[in-house]
């Protein structure tokens, strides 16, 4: 038996072309012009979705200069954790502007959340 999901109008399936899913997550750099911008090159990419984050630092960690909260090692190496968690969250309140832009530009838009806060 084939089982056949269907997003969007979308049929996703064994027999389908894949579903694209472009990740918007922090690349918007704190930028909501940047963040439409990346909506418009996941469109011109042939995306068929686009998955934002939905979380704040305070829901993910907690304020510490303790040594198991500092990042160690890559390009984000000595900064805290709820620093980095803090400048890419993608504030809440960009949450409708990008949701109803992405549906003017006829691409999925939904949101991976993080706590029961972000589900609400």
């Amino acid at each position: 038996m084939k089982k056949e999901l269907v997003i969007n109008d979308k049929k996703i399936g064994f027999d389908t072309e894949p579903y694209i899913i472009a990740e918007l997550s922090g690349n918007h750099n704190g930028d909501i012009n940047r963040a439409i911008k990346l909506i418009d090159a996941a469109v011109a990419s042939g995306a068929n979705a686009i998955k934002l984050q939905t979380y704040t630092a305070d829901t993910l960690t907690i304020d510490s200069n303790r040594s198991e909260f500092i990042v160690k090692g890559g390009p984000w190496s000595g900064q805290k954790l709820y620093d980095l968690y803090k400048q890419a969250s993608t504030p809440w309140d960009w949450h409708p502007t990008i949701f109803q832009y992405a549906q003017k530009k006829n691409i999925h838009c939904f949101s991976s959340p993080f706590d029961d806060s972000a589900v609400d």
